[in-house]
């Protein structure tokens, strides 16, 4: 195997891009680097594995949660928490807040590079290093830093881009100075990178990504097919070009196809012990199989490595989770976490106050969710291991909870149910797309009303699934009774039970910010989003908020001071706090 070059990264040459300026520091991996240590596949896997680690470090772990999370109509500040919390959750961001600190995810991305670098390099010198696992290997460093980026430009919008290792084999320092590019053009990048990973062009023939490895922990705990294409629904419905959508589908539906075929084979291994069930036609994990609800959540959050899990950072005894036991309810039933639920979402299914985030008091997600310890709400999902209800004459009740040891709490980035949602998504933007439909346009009418009827097919998939009942003494409320779906019901309509049961589904897994912004994004305007988070807050700090989120800079974080200093000028702030910057360098 002498002079291989990668045929993955002679693509990907052709399609990403290095914008090069005095701004980004990047130090050498001195201890990984040097060229006398990439001589087998051993050492390629030994810094791919190292890329992970460094990505469930808390540096990013905390970030990813708190950017994706915190700002949203979910969270409050909470028992103890930091000045930086409470200043994040009360719109009053400064350029000196330490979760506005990235640096670590650059990190990572250099790390995923320099397996990049090195790689085909090492296939040259090692006969044993075969090429089916080196584009294996490349994918999964490409996707790393895909993953990276994407998160990256979701909460900072415009970031620095490089694709070069930093690299410097006499121990030195070789600095990268990357001034920003846009979030338009980085999103094109990593979707034209993830596009050749798996081959979606020519329908997954070639795809170079891993399926599926050998145990269940490998198979959720690195980036697979499935990773890769719930990745790439995610991207397609932030773009929202023409074609997107119709993209987001089809890697959504191949993610189904393989969780189809897992399915038929743990039903014929299990047989009636399988609890795995069909809904809709959609493989998802029962949350009563034998009649006592909560199975879901005990395998999805508690166990972990679930069937329907996609990728999960694993955390044990000896590699902690460094977020949950401080951020949510932790072993202390009487102590809520440095962050809360919101009240409204804990105040039952009454629509109190404008709460209507839970409206069927069937479901089973509120009581694995959040907790009531005196007038605040603790979030406990993710905090229990393991979960039991009762059903009695119709009424769910949560019958009891173990506290797990939280460091211990794997931490989920995609699940088969947020695939299922894209997919909704997706088909909504189809038909809002659609010309509204005259008599003459019947042809119109029915492909409207596919549109619609596939949307809420997933939709009600999902929700299907956390909606459990005595059927000896009631029916559940489904959806369709909730919102007496039929042909007449507006794409406006499902859009908002679209958005709903996101929030219900992926509730405090540093999801609604990010979905909140999106919406915005394609409303060219803040209303919605405003809409939603206003709740939250007094009169008497309202006001303000409304005016800063006005400006839709406002809806990403500013870069943090150190980066500001460091960057000799070329760094640009985030526009909606230049003001505050000259503030505070004022005093």
């Amino acid at each position: 195997m002498k002079n291989i070059k990668s045929l993955l990264i002679v693509a990907l040459l052709g399609s990403s891009f290095t914008s090069c300026n005095d701004f980004l520091t990047l130090d050498p991996l001195n201890d990984i680097v040097l060229e006398n240590f990439w001589t087998d596949k051993s050492d390629v896997e030994s810094v791919l594995l190292g890329a992970y680690s460094a990505l469930e470090s808390s540096d990013c772990l905390i970030r990813m949660s708190v950017w994706g999370e915190m700002r949203s109509d979910n969270i409050v500040e909470g028992n103890n928490a930091s000045d930086d919390i409470k200043q994040i959750s009360r719109e009053n961001l400064l350029y000196t807040n330490e979760y506005c600190k990235y640096s670590k995810f650059y990190d990572v991305i250099n790390r995923a590079n320099t397996v990049l670098y090195f790689a085909p390099q090492v296939a040259d010198k090692d006969p044993n290093y075969l090429i089916d696992e080196l584009l294996a290997h490349e994918s999964e460093a490409i996707a790393i830093r895909c993953l990276c980026y994407w998160y990256l430009i979701r909460s900072f919008r415009d970031v620095p881009y490089v694709i070069d290792p930093s690299i410097d084999d006499e121990g030195g320092h070789m600095k990268f100075f990357v001034r920003q590019s846009s979030f338009e053009n980085i999103l094109d990048s990593l979707i034209r990178d993830l596009e050749i990973i798996v081959d979606i062009e020519h329908n997954f023939k070639t795809c170079y990504a891993v399926t599926k490895y050998s145990t269940d922990d490998a198979n959720t705990g690195r980036i697979t097919k499935g990773t890769i294409c719930a990745m790439l629904a995610d991207m397609y419905l932030w773009r929202g070009r023409a074609d997107d959508y119709d993209k987001c589908i089809k890697v959504c539906e191949e993610v189904t196809k393989i969780k189809k075929q897992e399915y038929e084979k743990l039903r014929s291994k299990q047989g009636k012990n399988c609890t795995i069930a069909l809904y809709n036609g959609y493989p998802l994990i029962s949350d009563a199989p034998d009649d006592i609800p909560g199975n879901s959540y005990n395998e999805i959050f508690g166990t972990g490595a679930s069937f329907e899990s996609l990728f999960e950072f694993p955390y044990n005894n000896d590699v902690k989770n460094p977020f949950v036991g401080d951020y949510y309810q932790n072993n202390n039933s009487n102590n809520v976490g440095r962050i809360k639920a919101f009240d409204l979402i804990g105040s039952g299914f009454s629509t109190v106050k404008g709460n209507t985030v839970f409206e069927q008091p069937q479901d089973t997600r509120y009581y694995t969710d959040l907790k009531e310890r005196g007038s605040a709400y603790a979030i406990s999902k993710y905090a229990y291991d393991q979960v039991r209800m009762l059903i009695s004459e119709g009424t769910v009740k949560f019958s009891s909870g173990s506290f797990r040891n939280q460091v211990q709490a794997n931490w989920i980035i995609y699940r088969y149910t947020e695939v299922l949602l894209f997919e909704a998504e997706a088909y909504i933007m189809k038909a809002k797309a659609l010309a509204p439909a005259g008599e003459d346009s019947l042809s119109t009418v029915a492909i409207l009303k596919d549109y619609k009827d596939k949307a809420f097919e997933l939709i009600d998939a999902v929700n299907s699934r956390s909606i459990v009942a005595d059927n000896d003494k009631i029916t559940p409320t489904t959806l369709t009774q909730l919102i007496k779906y039929s042909p007449n019901t507006t794409v406006a309509d499902l859009e908002t039970l679209l958005f709903k049961e996101r929030r219900r589904e992926l509730m405090f897994e540093g999801k609604r910010w990010y979905d909140l912004v999106r919406m915005a994004r394609r409303d060219g305007n803040q209303e919605r989003l405003l809409s939603f988070v206003e709740k939250k807050y007094d009169s008497a700090t309202l006001s303000a908020v409304k005016i800063k989120l006005k400006n839709p800079w406002a809806m990403y974080f500013p870069f943090h001071k150190d980066e500001i200093d460091k960057s000799q000028g070329y760094l640009k702030q985030n526009p909606a706090y230049r003001e505050d910057e000259k503030i505070e360098q004022a005093h």
